[in-house]
């Protein structure tokens, strides 16, 4: 609503969680520095608390991206409300293991064998549950146990327990006594100081693509920080209000009145009852900042005591070709609907795991992106696929339609066939295609090369796209919407011929209608909120990117 007046690219202070708005504040980094420490030093248990909306989601996203694969392997919990066999079956299929077991027993067997390969590979394991708060006791005393998997030498796991300051209480419980004792790195998160406040203000407002078209006084400043206590959640709640009451009074300037009024709105409070509070909580600080000048005075007086500060470092993570392969090369005598049931046997001869995973390599290796070097998990399309595809920042998308339609798209993908197996479907990588042949991956019946018209009669429909899209365009957009990612949609379409106008983030009818025509002309069903479908077509049209093309010379 007010984006545009404010000369914003976009909302800043929203509730959705969006990588490109992180703020880290001291705090925050010291609390990062920590849950790494206890990681890298296998300390067995770290424990992260702090207050609702001080940021631990924000400490454990940054977290989870430095573990890189090649290292590590993790797994998130982010709904505890589960029995102990439940966890364990979530952990399992969070790590891409066998997790169908009905007995902890069977869970913990399988899990214990996981570690003991990871270990052996010199990968650290790191499980991390989020709103650990809500975990019933039992639950809590089934994680001691998964801790116990260990070798003479080390611990097999690492487990971050992250939630609310309840889960402090919990612990102290006398049966968690011994779950408590293990936890060896605590940190908890502050809220951050009025100074970062105004740089987080500021931080977030520059993302969002300000240009000087408003300000917060420094009264402002001072007054959200005083009622937000310098909760990042609380701040971007009160901040959005306050550019919203700044908007319908015609204001640039967020004043303390505009604050003020935002914070009444937000209580549904007359400004009678806000002003008394103002004026009880502004009695109390001022009583408590004379008590504390008081007690430094005091200690001064009677004593000098050498200061010590503790440093904790982190550790930066760094970062078969042949003859195509067709009915005829079997035999002239061959038809052939007699040399499809010889693919469908050379198929099933194979683990079907070991092929989804060549498939895999073979994708990731057009994009030149790290191959799985992992092979006792369970690669499943598209689920665990599309995760392990994101982790290196690829999109998979789900084609209905033909293979000569897949192949228009000329992007690297996935072929399901007409094969079953234990995993489902079989699936097979297409990285080029020249002629009347494509090249696939894994190879069938010893080539990998197979004719276009061989692999359409093993496929059953399906297809899956694997793309980029770094700038993030959203997969739905509503007319009128205005986003630096808009941006980004408009110079593929002008890249791809079908926008004339200015680039200027708006989605427009200008924008909409080439959204359209785009669909139309490469045969994708119109939808004018773009869809993900017309993203990764558009997406070869990006000068910026370097994407793989299928066809060969």
């Amino acid at each position: 609503m007010y984006t545009k007046y404010f000369g914003f690219n976009e909302k800043p202070f929203t509730l959705t969680p969006n990588p490109r708005f992180i703020f880290l504040s001291q705090n925050h980094k010291e609390a990062f520095a920590h849950l790494l420490y206890g990681i890298n030093n296998h300390y067995g248990f770290i424990e992260l608390t702090g207050e609702v909306g001080t940021g631990k989601t924000t400490v454990l996203r940054t977290l989870m991206e430095q573990l890189h694969e090649d290292s590590y392997r993790t797994a998130l919990i982010f709904n505890p409300c589960l029995t102990g066999v439940e966890l364990l079956r979530s952990i399992n299929q969070e790590f891409g293991i066998a997790a169908n077991g009905e007995y902890v027993n069977e869970l913990l067997a399988e899990l214990n064998r996981f570690l003991l390969s990871e270990n052996a590979d010199g990968r650290t394991v790191v499980l991390v549950i989020d709103e650990a708060q809500n975990l019933q006791p039992d639950v809590l005393e089934q994680i001691r146990l998964i801790s116990n998997l260990e070798t003479e030498n080390d611990k097999l796991i690492q487990i971050i327990l992250a939630g609310q300051p309840e889960l402090d209480v919990l612990l102290e419980r006398p049966d968690l006594r011994q779950l408590n004792q293990r936890i060896a790195v605590r940190y908890r998160l502050r809220s951050m100081s009025m100074n970062e406040t105004q740089t987080y203000i500021r931080h977030r407002m520059e993302v969002a693509g300000e240009t000087g078209g408003v300000s917060f006084s420094r009264n402002a400043i001072k007054w959200i920080y005083l009622y937000t206590r310098g909760v990042p959640r609380m701040i971007n709640i009160l901040c959005d209000r306050s550019l919203l009451v700044a908007y319908g009074d015609e204001r640039r300037r967020i004043s303390f009145g505009i604050v003020a009024r935002a914070i009444r709105e937000i209580l549904n409070q007359p400004q009678s009852r806000l002003l008394a509070r103002v004026v009880k909580y502004l009695a109390a600080v001022s009583l408590l900042v004379l008590l504390l000048l008081g007690t430094v005075s005091w200690f001064k007086l009677r004593s000098h005591e050498p200061q010590h500060n503790a440093a904790a470092s982190a550790v930066k993570v760094g970062t078969a070709s042949g003859a195509p392969l067709s009915a005829t090369a079997i035999g002239p005598t061959k038809s052939e609907a007699s040399f499809r049931p010889t693919l469908e046997k050379d198929i099933i001869s194979h683990v079907q795991n070991d092929t989804h995973i060549q498939a895999f390599n073979a994708i990731t290796r057009t994009w030149e992106k790290n191959p799985i070097r992992i092979f006792n998990i369970q690669l499943t399309i598209p689920g665990m696929f599309a995760r392990l595809a994101a982790k290196r920042n690829l999109r998979v998308t789900m084609f209905h339609g033909t293979l000569d339609r897949a192949l228009s798209f000329d992007l690297p993908f996935l072929v399901v066939t007409k094969v079953r197996g234990t995993m489902g479907k079989y699936c097979y990588a297409v990285t080029s295609t020249k002629g009347d042949n494509v090249s696939i991956s894994p190879p069938l019946l010893g080539s990998s090369i197979i004719s276009k018209n061989d692999l359409a009669a093993l496929a059953d429909g399906t297809f899956y796209l694997v793309w980029q899209n770094p700038w993030k365009i959203p997969d739905k957009i509503s007319s009128g919407d205005k986003l630096y990612e808009i941006k980004k949609l408009q110079g593929q379409l002008k890249q791809a011929g079908f926008y004339h106008e200015a680039i200027d983030g708006a989605y427009n009818s200008a924008t909409i209608k080439a959204v359209t025509d785009f669909q139309q002309t490469v045969g994708i069903t119109v939808n004018d909120s773009v869809g993900a479908l017309t993203l990764a077509a558009l997406s070869k049209y990006d000068a910026s990117l370097t994407t793989p093309t299928l066809l060969r010379n």
